[in-house]
């Protein structure tokens, strides 16, 4: 495996996608500042398209996570509603089985997240499959 395939790797792009959508959240910096912190990721296809499909869908996607939520939005943590966001975005428009989502969401949120939050996360993008 060469050194830029392993780089620009999914998972590992999932995660940076992840880190950056907390950046922009809890800094309130616009997105153009936030990327000049990931100059790494500039020609990382899979990440700026993961990115932008997120934030550019990111009204649709928040709304249907919170139809399928059993507390209100804004009390979601940051990094659990971004891997939910993130699982959403994958679910709607890659070619991706539905287990693979839910898996990365889940790992990405044990990795960042609060010690039982994969829980809900498992529990919002299960229903949300469910419902589709």
């Amino acid at each position: 495996m060469t050194k830029s395939s392993k780089t620009h790797s999914p998972t590992r792009s999932r995660d940076k996608v992840l880190q950056t959508l907390y950046e922009l959240e809890l800094s309130g910096e616009d997105l153009k500042d936030v990327l000049k912190n990931h100059p790494s990721e500039k020609s990382n296809a899979f990440y700026n398209d993961m990115l932008k499909g997120v934030l550019d869908n990111q009204e649709n996607i928040d709304e249907i996570i919170q139809n399928n939520l059993d507390r209100p939005f804004q009390q979601l943590d940051v990094i659990e509603k971004n891997a939910i966001r993130i699982g959403l975005f994958e679910l709607m428009n890659k070619e991706l089985d539905a287990a693979i989502v839910i898996n990365e969401s889940i790992r990405m949120t044990k990795k960042y997240g609060s010690v039982e939050g994969y829980k809900l996360v498992n529990a919002v993008l299960d229903k949300i499959i469910k419902a589709s």
